[in-house]
């Protein structure tokens, strides 16, 4: 278990995770052979930017002061970010997959901090955050779908 000083550390922490994302999504692009995957990347690539954007923007002080966040689970980078690699020959189905892994398990992270809050508007923002999670597992879900993968 880890405990953080503030909220602004937790979410430094996300974006952080986000980013990661992010750079495995560019590798991902840049090194698959296949048209269909770098397709899918692409546009995940570019929703993870969207959405990046706007936690970057979240302003911490509109959730009052900050108070001690204690009991999140604890989750090091190697259990959020994909442990598989990406081959040249990796399909769609398994980009998703492990894209699906690491939104599932960031969600939780969300989750647990939500459970761990005591202020209405901390807990506002982590139920926004845990929402945001569900749209971003919602969106691959579907494109996920649309290929029929």
């Amino acid at each position: 278990m880890i405990a953080f000083k503030d909220l602004k550390d937790i979410l430094k922490l996300a974006i952080k995770w986000e980013k990661k994302l992010k750079d495995f999504y560019d590798v991902a692009e840049f090194a698959l052979s296949d048209k269909k995957s770098k397709g899918v990347i692409a546009v995940l690539r570019e929703n993870l930017l969207k959405n990046l954007h706007i936690l970057e923007h979240i302003n911490i002080a509109d959730y009052g002061t900050t108070e001690w966040v204690r009991y999140a689970s604890e989750h090091r980078e190697e259990e959020l970010i994909p442990v598989k690699r990406i081959t040249r020959d990796s399909k769609p189905e398994e980009i998703f997959h492990q894209i699906l892994d690491y939104q599932s398990k960031l969600k939780d992270f969300y989750s647990t901090i939500l459970n761990n809050l005591i202020t209405a508007k901390q807990k506002e923002l982590f139920e926004s955050l845990v929402k945001f999670q569900d749209e971003q597992i919602y969106e691959t879900t579907n494109f996920m779908n649309r290929y029929k993968l």
